[in-house]
């Protein structure tokens, strides 16, 4: 499961602070949850933090919760997560459950007078139906930096299981060796150093990728994820880009009792070389 960290920084100004302007507000220690689960495995992990004050630098390991009573319940079964090696972080093996699509998993988190609930329905398993056809048989694509906009494939995936449901592209560079991706590619400026990145948001189950998906050369693993509403909501606040605008609205915060995200989504993955064009 991809870390989130980033968003919680910025989260915590937006809505403690204000997005301009001084501070005019009293702070308000808040649990923050960071929880993300796919269907076919258990859960990755659990990241429970306080809210930062206003004067304070963000601190991992300062304002992780530890000690907290976590659970996830379904379907009238209740199981309690462990608490991890990294402070404030919480797990379940799937050996104890395997993440279901189609079924609703309710968290709840408890640590002294403090309780946070949550709920997310995973969408149904997903997968890539083109790729062969889409892609070179050796899944080598060449990245001409000279002119990116030829750099275009598209993608396609399914079954489709909502008809509101949306669709995102994930890249990880999984071997930073082979170098950086040259900064002059067409479009906006991007953060070239970043490891994950994402599509925008998109309606359709058939998504184009582009050159700036790509940050690193060498093997990448491109996901194509089929996201529950949660989700979409989260990333709706987070917005896309280095100048992303943190817009804070309580209608978007599906955690009761905190802020945060508690999303799912049914994803298939496939390993993809970016070779420079010589």
């Amino acid at each position: 499961m991809k870390k989130h960290i980033i968003f919680f920084l910025v989260l915590f100004i937006a809505v403690l602070n204000g997005c301009d302007g001084a501070i005019t507000s009293q702070y308000q220690e808040q649990m923050v949850v960071e929880g993300f689960i796919y269907p076919g495995g258990g859960i990755d992990s659990v990241i429970l933090h306080y809210s930062t004050p206003f004067t304070n630098l963000y601190s991992d390991s300062a304002y992780a919760i530890t000690g907290a009573d976590v659970r996830v319940s379904e379907g009238g079964k209740e199981y309690i997560l462990l608490p991890a090696a990294a402070k404030g972080r919480y797990y379940l093996p799937s050996s104890a459950l395997i993440i279901e699509g189609g079924k609703t998993y309710t968290l709840t988190v408890r640590i002294k007078n403090h309780f946070v609930t949550a709920a997310t329905t995973v969408p149904k398993p997903i997968q890539f139906i083109n790729i062969d056809s889409t892609f070179p048989k050796d899944r080598i694509l060449l990245l001409d930096t000279t002119n990116a906009s030829t750099f275009t494939y598209t993608l396609l995936a399914g079954p489709v299981d909502a008809e509101t449901r949306r669709y995102m592209l994930e890249v990880s560079a999984i071997d930073t060796n082979f170098g950086k991706v040259s900064t002059n590619l067409f479009g906006p400026p991007v953060d070239t150093s970043a490891y994950v990145r994402y599509s925008f948001i998109q309606t359709a189950p058939r998504i184009i990728i582009y050159s700036r998906l790509f940050g690193w050369f060498g093997p990448n693993l491109l996901s194509f994820l089929a996201l529950d509403s949660n989700w979409v909501d989260y990333k709706r606040q987070v917005g896309y880009g280095q100048n992303a605008q943190i817009h804070y609205q309580s209608s978007l915060n599906h955690i009761n009792g905190g802020i945060g995200v508690w999303a799912s989504a049914a994803k298939d993955t496939v390993t993809v070389f970016i070779k420079p064009k010589s």
